[in-house]
């Protein structure tokens, strides 16, 4: 299994992020720009052969990224992202994503063709997850699908989904987005800084008939300028430490954030970080050996103003 890292920021910083890189035998391109006002933007592409050193490699590429960026006071300053070359999700059309399946008993998923009729069921989700991460198979979407549901029928209305404003960063195919819709969120925002993926979760929303309620932006943290009821984040270990940072400051103070995507090992490391952040973790979810954590902020933690 081959992960592929990218990283991109401006031109100079990422001809100096890349002699820095050497070891990990990087290839640097330019990106084309869409415009003459368009600060000049450089990309890192770097393959990691297998599971058993992605982390370890993310590390130390995160540290060297981060230490240039202090260099050359970056700001904003460089994207990573991560992507899985041969991910173990089967793809729209493939035999394993051809038929509807129940990720969770309250939702079925309807794999997209062009026969398909529009489908009125309000638990169905039609999936069109042919250029993204996120069919609903993999365990750390299912955690949080499965918190979100939780959440759901919470009638305390102490963590209630429904009637709140939902971000999900870093969203892939819109999934949980549109998930939280299903479940009686009132709206969501959906940020993807890969530009495909933010396309095909715009084309999801379309396909489900949700685009009233959802927004489907590309970027990061820079187009997100509101506080939210509940953020969701399943992500790579390392994207989720270097960005996880920002989620109090998008909560408001009664909100609740989801976090996916590291294992049952990094746990008690991931906790520690956004306990750093102010934030509590209110319960703890595995499935075939990855987490998930429900929390909340702590009264006087960081938080701040937008």
């Amino acid at each position: 299994m081959r992960f592929e890292i990218t990283i991109e920021g401006p031109f100079t910083g990422i001809s100096q992020l890349n002699s820095k890189l050497e070891s990990f035998s990087p290839v640097m391109k330019r990106v084309p720009l869409h415009d003459d006002e368009t600060p000049e933007i450089g990309r890192i592409l770097i393959v990691i052969p297998g599971e058993d050193r992605l982390d370890r490699e993310l590390s130390i590429i995160a540290g060297i990224v981060t230490e240039i960026e202090r260099m050359l006071s970056l700001k904003p300053g460089f994207e990573i992202r991560v992507r899985n070359l041969a991910y173990s999700e089967p793809s729209a059309g493939s035999s394993q994503f051809a038929e509807p399946f129940n990720p969770i008993p309250s939702i079925t998923i309807q794999p997209w063709s062009p026969e398909l009729e529009h489908i009125s069921d309000p638990h169905t989700i039609i999936l069109d997850p042919r250029h993204a991460f996120g069919t609903g198979k993999h365990p750390s979407t299912l955690l949080c699908l499965k918190i979100m549901d939780l959440m759901a029928g919470d009638t305390s209305r102490a963590s209630n989904i429904k009637g709140c404003k939902v971000l999900d960063f870093g969203c892939g195919t819109g999934l949980l987005a549109i998930a939280a819709i299903k479940m009686g969120a009132e709206t969501a925002m959906g940020v993807e800084l890969d530009a495909q993926a933010a396309r095909a979760a715009k084309s999801n929303v379309a396909l489900n008939r949700l685009s009233q309620r959802i927004d489907i932006m590309e970027g990061s943290w820079e187009v997100v300028n509101d506080k939210f009821d509940l953020v969701l984040a399943n992500l790579v270990v390392s994207v989720l430490l270097k960005t996880g940072k920002s989620i109090p400051r998008h909560l408001i103070p009664s909100g609740a954030a989801v976090v996916a995507g590291f294992g049952e090992n990094q746990a008690k490391d991931i906790k520690c970080f956004f306990e750093e952040q102010g934030l509590t973790v209110t319960r703890q979810f595995t499935l075939k050996g990855w987490s998930a954590f429900m929390m909340k902020p702590r009264l006087g933690g960081r938080g701040g103003t937008i």
